[in-house]
């Protein structure tokens, strides 16, 4: 019986001891210091309003074998928040249905800016400003006025003149789509 004695005072101590190590972060949520957050706002190009259900995502701008991939999507004021993330460079975009997908600090037809986050950054100012995307709709008929069946249709443009001055003088003039 005195054998057993010192199994059990072990355990309360191993436990006792468990119990004063501290927690991993230094936070009292539970959230280690190190994590970031990005907060900011979506809304349209044209006059600013809120949009609802936008979803922004973040990529590592590395692949990795363990990618971690961070979204969220934007309440009825167009706001929205990404906590808990790692610190590193990201990919950051804004989508939503009938909206051209805008990436983070995108001007014009470029792929943006990487945003990079340091230990422990907040980010909170982010402004999102989506053009509405454009659609082609209407009736395609053939030469009796009945519906086609399977028709392929096929948006093209016109170069514009510096285009065509890019391709020199002796380049045709025909219009090219």
């Amino acid at each position: 019986m005195r054998r057993l004695i010192p199994a059990p005072a072990v355990i309360v101590v191993a436990v006792s001891l468990l119990a004063q190590t501290s927690p991993r972060s230094g936070k009292p949520d539970g959230h280690p210091e190190s994590s970031c957050s990005v907060g900011g706002r979506v809304g349209t190009a044209t006059d600013g309003s809120p949009l609802k259900s936008a979803r922004l995502t973040l990529v590592p701008e590395r692949d990795g074998q363990k990618t971690q991939l961070y979204a969220a999507t934007t309440d009825s004021d167009g706001r929205f928040l990404l906590k808990d993330l790692a610190p590193g460079r990201y990919r950051f975009a804004a989508s939503r249905a009938g909206f051209v997908t805008q990436s983070y600090k995108a001007k014009g037809t470029d792929d943006g800016a990487v945003l990079s986050l340091r230990p422990g950054e907040r980010v909170s100012d982010v402004l999102f400003r989506m053009m509405v995307s454009g659609g082609v709709t209407g009736r395609v008929t053939n030469e009796d006025g009945e519906p086609m069946v399977r028709a392929q249709i096929v948006a093209l443009q016109r170069p514009s003149e510096e285009e065509l001055e890019d391709e020199g003088p002796s380049a045709s003039r025909k219009w090219r789509l």
